[in-house]
């Protein structure tokens, strides 16, 4: 009896609390909402589309009463160029703090400035959206923002199917869409985003004719399953340069494809598990990403588990922005003007080069690779590499001190026997088979006879390490002379293929 008394002082004191701070409150979450409006509208200004598409979020009417508050927003997208205009509507609740009624309904008593929920509305725009979802409320979204301006919330896209009008072998489908955000003031913060499964049908369109090559793609079938994803982010000083992590993973991803030869190729993967992390250190940007595939299928044959690891360390921030920004200056030039060729793309990259490249390279890139391999019960086929300019190197073949140019040098490849007959086997013509492991046993021995890898029973390595300013192949010293006469040879030859 005395819990159930005190529970309910507490809902009286907390709903009187609620009703003496829900109007004020209500004036408050009217301010914020607008803020974030605004800032969403200067989030897509800075990226530079003006020209080519244009988004503007609108409040067309913020109705406010005691507890809530009814808005009506709209997006207008325009596209300069095609002179069309599209507005998407959204309807939204606003239930005022500091105890919003639709969160007290839940029993939820922290305090809130607002809580809002809302859906899509219909119009022309959005018509097809109501229709191919087959639902009266295709896009729900709820959210809440706290007295620290931090909004937390989630959309959802119902389940739907479309098909193209014009060649109806084309569709897609999907399940349920759930998008979860929480994120603070400036929008930095965490995302992720469900799909249980989606699959895609493309065949050949009316256009094709018969005259279609025989080993061109006539039709594909996708299919995936399971796929999460979820990421974090912060904005930097540099415009198009974000630090964070991020996850992505899959239940089973399938491909088929069938060429006009009637011929068929079919891929499958399972259990894709992926992290990727981007950081600053100082002045320069640190990438860093792992993915793997427990189980990899080729027309019908098991090639193992894919690892693909790697790094891109310390690369130069101003001109990693400026590449960025050159590839939106790209999408742009092929948006605004449909001729643009090869020559106007190659130029705006050929520009980065000139002004930052050097900036890039001459400040002590890394790139690793630990590893990238396909392996199974028997082993593994794998290459590790670690290569690190040193500061401001210079490669000249008649100075020498090829050697002084790296910090770091190493390249390490792994081959398990049995695991490389397995796959060769599964590829090689039938006559060829019982063939396969003599011949990487016949490779390996001359390999190894002429130093270049070491032959065990059951694997071959190699190992090319840079340390203490030699460079040694299996443990065996290299003298520089012989590396830069191999090179100059390489470079000579391909001047001549060139002429």
């Amino acid at each position: 009896m005395k819990k159930s008394v005190v529970a309910l002082g507490v809902i009286v004191a907390l709903g009187a609390v609620g009703v003496g701070g829900a109007w004020f409150t209500g004036e408050k979450a009217q301010t914020e909402y607008l803020r974030q409006i605004e800032l969403a509208n200067q989030k897509f200004q800075s990226l530079g589309l003006s020209d080519s598409v244009n988004l503007v979020y609108k409040n067309k009417q913020f109705d406010r009463s005691f507890f809530t508050s009814q808005v009506e927003d709209e997006v207008v997208i325009s596209l300069p160029k095609e002179g069309q205009v599209f507005t998407i509507p959204l309807s939204t609740k606003l239930y005022h703090g500091p105890f919003p009624l639709n969160q007290l309904e839940k029993f939820n008593f922290v305090p809130t400035m607002f809580s809002a929920q809302g859906v899509i509305g219909k119009n022309e725009t959005t018509q097809p959206l109501f229709d191919f979802l087959k639902s009266d409320k295709p896009v729900q979204y709820q959210a809440s923002t706290n007295y620290s301006l931090a909004t937390k919330g989630k959309v959802e896209l119902a389940a739907g199917e479309m098909t193209d009008p014009h060649s109806p072998q084309n569709k897609i489908s999907w399940s349920n869409i759930n998008i979860g955000f929480d994120v603070d003031k400036d929008r930095a913060g965490k995302y992720d985003m469900t799909l249980d499964e989606v699959t895609a049908d493309l065949g050949p369109s009316s256009a094709d004719g018969d005259s279609q090559d025989a080993t061109a793609v006539k039709s594909v079938k996708t299919k995936m399953k399971g796929m999460k994803l979820d990421a974090s982010f912060n904005p930097t000083k540099w415009a198009y340069i974000y630090t964070g992590k991020g996850s992505y993973s899959t239940e089973s991803f399938e491909m088929t494809s069938m060429d006009y030869a009637g011929k068929t190729t079919s891929l499958i993967e399972k259990g894709l598990k992926a992290t990727s992390d981007i950081s600053l250190n100082g002045d320069f940007v640190n990438l860093k990403s792992e993915s793997a595939v427990d189980s990899f299928v080729l027309d019908g044959k098991e090639l193992g588990k894919l690892t693909n690891n790697s790094e891109l360390n310390h690369i130069e921030a101003n001109a990693a922005n400026a590449l960025i920004e050159a590839v939106f200056t790209v999408f742009k030039s092929v948006r605004d003007d449909k001729n643009v060729n090869d020559e106007v793309v190659s130029e705006i990259l050929s520009s980065w080069v000139e002004e930052h490249g050097m900036a890039i390279f001459n400040n002590q890139p890394q790139l690793k690779l630990n590893p990238v391999s396909i392996s199974d019960n028997q082993g593994k086929v794998s290459l590790d590499l670690n290569v690190a300019l040193a500061k401001d190197p210079k490669f000249d073949l008649m100075k020498g001190n090829l050697y002084k140019q790296f910090t770091d040098f190493a390249v390490h490849i792994h081959v398990d026997k049995a695991t490389a007959e397995k796959i060769m086997t599964q590829f090689a013509p039938e006559e060829d088979k019982a063939l396969i492991k003599e011949k990487i046993e016949e490779q390996a021995k001359q390999a190894a006879a002429q130093n270049i890898v070491v032959n065990n029973d059951k694997n071959v390595t190699l190992a090319l390490v840079l340390e203490k300013g030699e460079l040694k192949l299996n443990g065996q010293v290299i003298p520089e002379e012989q590396v830069q006469g191999v090179l100059f040879m390489l470079i000579m030859s391909a001047a001549m293929q060139g002429k």
